[in-house]
């Protein structure tokens, strides 16, 4: 079908309608182009497409520089807009999720990282005994001969490493200590690696092995065990420890502050620093972390998950949750340390605008909104927002 694409999605999508007024997704689509689409998923109200031909293309539109998104790479889904107007989609984006959700909230800004280097974290598939990236909406992998996406260390172990039998692996690299590790599915005897990468597998962890690199961000040194969760890069942990510690000098108080989903302690090592700090996070691995890592920070670290915990009082409550984002549960327990400043950093703007409303109705206001650039060339991005207490 013939398709006018008016708009933009939340993951990244055009949106047009077709004649009989459904809502057609089309991937890759710009606000303002026509195109011929083909429609490759069906529902009752919606369907999703495919552009099969460009009749009019967006102003915005540039040639895709990376071979292995031509051929279906799912990564960097926004290579074939212009890097100035991926700013204005990103904002858009996140703007039109709040307004959705009936939220007031102050004019974005957009920051962009420095001194990127690229992804340091990447989860692959393995094919013939090589990494593969998963094509987009598929179980098919292409193996790429190099990537721009992620760091030169990195990148190193993706295109010349050989994985054996196993069918899926991932691979962490510390961009400013140098250390490098694989964590596989299969047999770590059949991986041709560089003699400085730690090998572990899934099974060794899952018999107590432990297997840890160190990466330097924020202005210290963290350990970052294979399982925690970490900032796909070091300029991203940068970015956001200079944000929410400004966020709090302008709106916050020197209380104690709770570090909620708090993963190896990254605020509660750098914004908690002077001031007492509880950390909470359930994930075991990132738990062994943050002892190691707070251990000379005089911080209290809690093994629960949010919503089990048992709040205490807090001038300062920073929350950042994995993708799903904080829920009704998590939101009531995180209100009932009473704080003035809530700090919310979110991976997911959908979710994020949908939080947003839970502590707009508990009384807060969305005094700040930062969008973070943390996933260059992709319909990705961290949303940080400070909300006051009216």
């Amino acid at each position: 079908m013939e398709l006018v694409i008016t708009a933009t999605a939340r993951d990244g999508a055009g949106v047009a309608r077709a004649e009989d007024g459904r809502v057609i997704f089309v991937e890759g689509g710009l606000p303002g182009e026509v195109v011929r689409a083909r429609v490759d998923h069906m529902d009752r109200r919606w369907a999703r497409a495919q552009i099969v031909q460009m009749l009019e293309p967006s102003p915005h539109r540039v040639d895709v520089s990376c071979n292995h998104r031509t051929a279906g790479c799912g990564g960097c889904d926004l290579l074939h807009v212009a890097k100035d107007h991926q700013t204005a989609m990103k904002l858009s984006m996140v703007v039109d999720q709040l307004e959705r959700s009936e939220v007031l909230a102050p004019d974005p800004e957009f920051h962009a990282l420095i001194n990127d280097e690229g992804r340091t974290t990447v989860q692959v598939g393995v094919i013939g005994g090589r990494a593969a990236y998963r094509i987009a909406g598929s179980n098919e992998l292409v193996v790429p001969e190099d990537c721009s996406a992620v760091d030169p260390i990195l990148e190193e172990l993706l295109v010349e490493g050989r994985f054996g039998d196993a069918s899926g692996a991932t691979l962490r690299v510390g961009a400013r200590t140098g250390e490098r590790l694989v964590l596989v599915d299969g047999d770590t005897a059949e991986l041709t690696v560089p003699s400085d990468v730690l090998k572990v597998s899934k099974a060794e962890l899952a018999g107590g092995k432990r297997a840890w690199i160190h990466e330097e961000a924020g202005g210290r040194r963290w350990r970052v065990s294979a399982r925690s969760f970490f900032q796909n890069r070091p300029a991203a942990v940068d970015a956001l420890v200079q944000i929410v510690q400004q966020m709090v000098s302008d709106y916050g108080s020197d209380g104690p502050m709770i570090d909620a989903f708090a993963g190896v302690g990254i605020f509660a090592g750098t914004v908690g620093v002077d001031r007492p700090v509880t950390a909470v996070e359930r994930s075991a691995d990132s738990l062994a972390d943050a002892r190691i890592n707070l251990a000379d920070s005089g911080a209290r670290i809690v093994g629960s998950s949010v919503e089990s915990w048992r709040a205490t009082p807090a001038a300062t409550v920073l929350a950042d949750p994995a993708r799903a984002g904080l829920g009704h549960a998590s939101v009531k327990a995180l209100l009932g340390s009473q704080p003035d400043l809530l700090i919310l950093i979110s991976c997911d703007h959908s979710s994020f605008a949908r939080d947003a409303a839970l502590l707009a109705v508990a009384g807060l206001t969305l005094t700040r909104l930062i969008i973070v650039d943390l996933f260059p060339d992709t319909s990705h991005v961290e949303t940080v927002g400070a909300f006051l207490r009216t």
